[in-house]
């Protein structure tokens, strides 16, 4: 009973004490919101702050970026050469890509040489006016020079005007032999100023189809490609379809060259064939009166 007693009074002594702190922390409580502002949030065990990165990895960051990016770009650049295109071409690629070298290479062959000797001809040409100048034929044909085209016309007119022909050919006349040996000679000038024209004409015609072919066959090879490894992104179809139409752009390169000088050698062509033309039948004429008297 005795212990009963005390531990009921000692819960008596303990509720004033439960009193004063619970009005303690009531009296606390407006201090506290005063001090923080009602829309601020709940006050949170604080953390340490990220350290802040060093001055070096900062600026070594960006430089790495650029780096990476000046990689990407150059090697992106690298990929739409010719180097790339003929390593990443197989062997149909490949052998289209000779095909329109070869045309090329040809069509600039052609080009100096034909120029070179339409210049030839050109100054052959300007000597015509001294032939009709002179008073005889062997006057004339020395004014000419010994390597001159036109030389060769009236060389062959005269020549059938001294021969004597025998059994059938004795049966057609002089003038007739003169005027086709005239017009074989005249052929062989225009033969001259003909060569390697049509070479011209078909890389102009042709060429931009293969360089076609060639981007055809390599858009195919590259699709192929992408959908075996079944990403087809754009970092991963441009560069095999860039490359493919590559090959369309050497096409046209070589074709368009090819057109102009076709335009301009035929132009020069016709100018000398025309003079040529003019000379033969000059030439058959003099040497037809020639006959006659």
């Amino acid at each position: 009973m005795k212990m009963a007693y005390l531990g009921d009074g000692l819960k008596r002594q303990s509720n004033p004490v439960k009193l004063l702190l619970a009005a303690l922390a009531m009296l606390s409580m407006p201090m506290v919101a005063f001090a923080q502002p009602a829309d601020a949030p709940p006050m949170l065990p604080t953390e340490e702050a990220p350290a802040a990165p060093a001055p070096e990895a900062a600026a070594a960051a960006p430089a790495g970026e650029e780096a990476k990016a000046d990689g990407e770009a150059h090697s992106m650049e690298d990929a739409f050469t010719l180097a790339a295109v003929w390593t990443e071409s197989d062997e149909v690629g490949k052998g289209t890509l000779i095909i329109m070298i070869i045309m090329f290479a040809g069509t600039i062959y052609i080009a100096v040489t034909k120029a070179v000797d339409q210049t030839m001809l050109s100054s052959q040409m300007k000597k015509i006016p001294a032939f009709w100048d002179a008073n005889t034929l062997d006057e004339g044909l020395d004014l000419l020079g010994r390597n001159n085209a036109f030389r060769a016309v009236a060389e062959g007119a005269i020549a059938q005007a001294n021969s004597a022909q025998a059994g059938l050919g004795a049966r057609i006349s002089r003038s007739d032999r003169m005027s086709h040996q005239v017009g074989i000679e005249l052929e062989r000038i225009n033969g001259r100023l003909q060569g390697g024209m049509a070479f011209l004409a078909t890389v102009g015609a042709i060429c931009p189809f293969v360089g076609l072919f060639g981007t055809v066959w390599g858009i195919v090879k590259a699709l192929i490609t992408i959908t075996a490894s079944g990403d087809a992104s754009i970092e991963r179809v441009a560069g095999p379809v860039g490359e493919a139409l590559i090959m369309t752009a050497i096409g046209l390169a070589v074709a368009v060259p090819a057109v102009i000088f076709y335009n301009l050698l035929g132009r020069r062509n016709k100018n000398i064939s025309d003079a040529a033309r003019h000379f033969a039948y000059d030439v058959d004429k003099l040497m037809a009166s020639s006959a006659k008297a």
